[in-house]
């Protein structure tokens, strides 16, 4: 599953819409849009927040973004 299906996966299992998440980030629900469609990425306090609304480790969220050239993830973060 890539990144950009996890954010919106977590997210409707939470069953928030994406202008609820925007609403609690201070963001755009076009930013959330455009990160479950893999356009944009978050920034890096945009991750955190997002992991502690959607209550999912920060690494299983975004494992492919972290995850370069098919490093092992504990050798990325």
């Amino acid at each position: 599953m890539k990144e950009k299906r996890r954010l919106s996966l977590y997210r409707e299992a939470k069953g928030y819409s994406q202008i609820e998440i925007a609403e609690m980030m201070s963001v755009t629900q076009q930013s959330i849009s455009s990160w479950e469609t893999g356009r944009t990425i978050p920034k890096p306090h945009q991750m955190k927040l997002l992991s502690e609304i959607l209550e999912v480790d920060l690494d299983e969220l975004f494992y492919d973004v972290f995850n370069v050239k098919g490093a092992e993830k504990e050798n990325v973060l």
